[in-house]
């Protein structure tokens, strides 16, 4: 049972105490329970080897998350009643998509804890769970549109673990994926043409350096598929908890503020599928860079891809990068 199927099974305690929760202990993580509190939120409790540093350690409380060190809780489990003190975790959001998107941060991050969790390790966890969690409240680095297609690219690959390694840690970066020699940007269109905006570096790249388009259409659809839901098909795919905790990074990171709309905004995965395409750089409309001035930088403009002959996926030569795709 992972913690979104544990939290859906549990009922919101009855009481007016905000340290009583509803629990079940993890099977995996025996030092770890999934709780419920009397407003309906999700709570993570976790137990560990006391010592000093309790007194040094403080509290935090960010938009969508509340963490405390070493309270006394009341915790009903299994019709038994206990008292006794827990790191807790609190994610202060009924929003259904955003709670899967906590707990799958939690059971990323629970993972990197030993079966007996001093409070340094208590504290490291706190330290991701804030650096994550901050990042809600900045402005967002980049379309969510242009996140989901990237999302999907990977999630529609041969090998998700491959293109992840390879994925931009800041969401700023030249190109989407960049693999030294090997770089993949992606384009997504929902007028349903193949006019995408470039920059002169992403189709003037230095010598040596082979660049793929992805080109694809998105389509916003009820029945569709969200940025949580491909997050959570990309984490069932991946056992490295560092690759895993760098996906919910860079979404947290890429949608900041936005992310209460945009994590549940769905797009039609069969017509993205049915439209991806893949088109070498070489056989875009571009500026040659010779003609751009050395005084003039940041150039942006827009190409057609509509009438340029795709390339096969399976006649690639490619290494680390193209391999995956």
């Amino acid at each position: 049972m992972n913690l979104v199927e544990a939290y859906n099974s549990l009922d919101t305690p009855n009481s007016g105490n905000r340290n009583l929760f509803n629990a079940i202990t993890l099977a995996d993580f025996p030092f770890v329970k999934i709780a419920i509190n009397n407003e309906g939120l999700p709570v993570i409790l976790i137990s560990s080897v006391s010592n000093s540093s309790y007194i040094t350690q403080k509290n935090v409380r960010l938009k969508h998350l509340e963490l405390t060190h070493n309270l006394e809780c009341k915790v009903s489990e299994n019709d038994s009643v206990i008292f006794q003190s827990f790191t807790v975790i609190i994610f202060n959001s009924s929003q259904e998509s955003l709670q899967r998107y906590f707990l799958g941060i939690a059971e990323t991050l629970i993972k990197s804890l030993s079966q007996s969790p001093t409070q340094q390790e208590i504290l490291h966890l706190f330290k991701n769970f804030v650096e994550i969690f901050r990042t809600l409240t900045e402005i967002p680095t980049k379309t969510m549109q242009g996140l989901w297609g990237e999302l999907f690219v990977m999630y529609a690959s041969r090998e998700p673990v491959r293109l992840l390694n390879y994925w931009h840690t800041m969401p700023e970066e030249k190109f989407d994926f960049n693999a030294d020699n090997e770089k993949l940007e992606v384009k997504t269109s929902s007028t349903f043409e193949r006019i995408h905006t470039f920059s002169s570096e992403q189709l003037n790249p230095p010598l040596g350096k082979e660049v793929l388009i992805a080109s694809l259409f998105v389509k916003q659809s009820t029945n569709g598929q969200s940025i949580s839901q491909l997050v959570s098909s990309l984490h069932q795919k991946l056992e490295d908890t560092t690759l895993i905790e760098k996906l919910y990074s860079i979404v947290s990171r890429t949608l900041g503020n936005s992310i209460e709309q945009s994590i549940k905004i769905k797009f039609d995965i069969d017509i993205a599928k049915n439209s991806l395409r893949f088109y070498r750089y070489q056989d875009v409309h571009k500026i040659e860079k010779i003609y751009i001035p050395n005084k003039v930088s940041e150039v942006r403009y827009k190409s057609d891809l509509t009438d340029i002959v795709p390339i096969e996926l399976p006649l690639l030569k490619g290494g680390g990068l193209f391999r995956g795709l």
